[in-house]
């Protein structure tokens, strides 16, 4: 493709979309960062002019925009998705890297929906819903941030709000993330693509807030450890998704896909291919969001 690419950066402010914005940019795209404070998204805006100047971009040279959205607010992800097709007649990507983990919980937001499951799940699902015509006539591509474990789905508790441990909660939004990724490839294969995306462990050390991410408690020491040890900068993950965004002519090719890094991973994703469990998942998550 040889027109500028538009790609929206759900969690573009954090460590995974952070390097995605910086590697896109670098090569030219158009960037969107999307978050729920302007302030910070300003903030992060001249964080990633910098970078790129360091690396010799010129300035004129970085197009970085922002978009407001609070994906646990669907009035907010509705609002923002008008804007989005106001603003961008072309939606070539989106990069799903939200990850919103609330200890203590279950945290019930005013509309009745559990914080974790409304950011990390049902906002994208909904977001994504109402672009999907723009997003079908850009034969858009779609990356979905995963973690590879697995939990079960309790369809009587899909939030997990009555059995809530803040982990397994977590993780279990993540995994449908999986399911979000396979519905979507197989649901509109041909005028969108879906990809999952494993990015391993990244954290930017040099972020100013770093710390605040951190969970409190004993996981906070264990994040903390693991940062230490064996965190990769946000590069690490960000030149392998604008390879993914900018280097593939059919996107047919990686349709359905799951990669870790660069490595297209051949082993089969069961979540990611059941056709069963996405089809039940989308049909529940259309009830929530309706």
């Amino acid at each position: 493709m040889m027109s500028q690419q538009i790609i929206l950066i759900a969690g573009g402010t954090g460590n995974i979309g952070g390097g995605a914005a910086v590697s896109l940019a670098e090569r030219g795209a158009k960037v969107v960062l999307l978050g729920h404070k302007q302030k910070h998204l300003e903030t992060k805006v001249k964080y990633f002019y910098n970078i790129l100047s360091e690396d010799g971009i010129k300035k004129n040279d970085i197009d970085i925009e922002t978009l407001v959205i609070d994906f646990s607010d669907m009035q907010s992800v509705r609002n923002s998705a008008t804007e989005a097709l106001k603003r961008f007649p072309i939606i070539n990507g989106i990069i799903f890297s939200v990850g919103t983990m609330v200890q203590d919980g279950p945290t019930i937001l005013q509309n009745g929906h559990e914080v974790m499951f409304a950011t990390n799940v049902l906002g994208p699902f909904l977001f994504t819903k109402l672009l999907i015509e723009r997003l079908q006539q850009s034969n858009a591509l779609i990356l979905n941030v995963i973690n590879p474990t697995n939990r079960k789905i309790d369809w009587d508790d899909i939030e997990s709000i009555k059995n809530h441990k803040t982990t397994p909660a977590f993780e279990r939004t993540k995994m449908m993330n999986r399911i979000f990724s396979g519905e979507l490839a197989h649901r509109y294969d041909g005028s969108i693509s879906s990809i999952a995306f494993n990015p391993s462990f990244i954290i930017d050390k040099n972020d100013p807030e770093l710390k605040k991410r951190w969970p409190k408690g004993f996981l906070g020491f264990v994040w903390e450890v693991l940062t230490i040890l064996i965190a990769k900068p946000p590069r690490v993950a960000g030149e392998p998704i604008a390879d993914l965004f900018l280097d593939y002519k059919d996107r047919n090719e990686i349709n359905g896909a799951v990669f870790k890094l660069h490595k297209r991973i051949q082993k089969r994703d069961k979540v990611v291919d059941d056709l069963e469990l996405g089809k039940r998942f989308w049909d529940e998550l259309e009830k929530l969001s309706a």
